[in-house]
């Protein structure tokens, strides 16, 4: 699992604005603001994002949610 990415993958689920960077802007058009798609680091929506993103994706591949401790998952198999 890349860890040094794991916040640009999380999806939002309303909509958020940011100004643009410094030196990334658009000339003539300095106003305007950029709608995200993803989420980004040192946003405060980042951690629910990538959260929920990780739980449907351990929930999909028969995972288990332990009670307990929320972010640890379990699955049982058969050795043979």
């Amino acid at each position: 699992m890349d860890v040094k990415s794991t916040f640009l993958n999380g999806v939002l689920e309303e909509e958020v604005y940011i100004e643009q960077p410094p030196g990334y802007m658009k000339i003539r058009e300095e106003k305007k603001v950029l709608k995200l798609k993803k989420t980004l680091y040192r946003l405060k929506q980042a951690p629910q994002a990538w959260n929920t993103r990780i739980d449907t994706y351990f929930k999909e591949n028969e995972l288990k949610q332990c009670p307990y401790e929320q972010a640890l998952y379990t699955k049982k198999s058969e050795v043979t």
